[in-house]
């Protein structure tokens, strides 16, 4: 856990206790799903598959079409993702309760938005290593650009 989401942390712990009802049930809901999503998305990958000549041009179409989709919807999301304050009404979403939310679901690497982001970033990359490995198999360069699109 970073700094920032610690005092983000510290922020929405204030805000349950201050709070009362509907905000400070919906913040320990909020920070129990923060932690399983910390959890989940910390835990190493054991996940394998085996590329080979037979099998490159369809795992990489699979992989790339998978980053496409991810950095679409998260483009669409990301907006919608942020929490808006409403200072008008007494037990309504305040400004820093908004703030902490947002600072751990958007805008930072560090943030939900941002590990999907890099994921998509790795998917990217392993597109580009079986692109250049579907061409050492002997490929033609029209196979690969029919598979994977043009290069970035």
């Amino acid at each position: 856990m970073t700094q920032e989401n610690a005092g983000a942390d510290a922020v929405l712990g204030a805000a349950a206790g201050l709070a009362g009802g509907a905000v400070a049930g919906a913040v320990a809901t909020f920070k129990a799903a923060s932690s399983f999503m910390d959890r989940l998305t910390s835990a190493p990958s054991t996940q394998k598959f085996e590329v080979n000549k037979d099998n490159i041009l369809k795992a990489g179409k699979i992989i790339q079409d998978q980053a496409s989709v991810l950095s679409r919807a998260l483009e669409h999301a990301t907006e919608d993702l942020k929490i808006k304050a409403d200072a008008r009404a007494e037990g309504k979403v305040g400004a820093d309760i908004a703030a902490a939310w947002n600072s751990r679901l958007v805008g930072g690497k560090d943030t939900y938005a941002g590990r999907v982001d890099s994921y998509v970033a790795s998917l990217d990359a392993l597109a580009t290593q079986l692109r250049e490995a579907a061409k050492q198999y002997g490929f033609t360069e029209e196979e690969i650009t029919t598979t994977f699109g043009k290069q970035k």
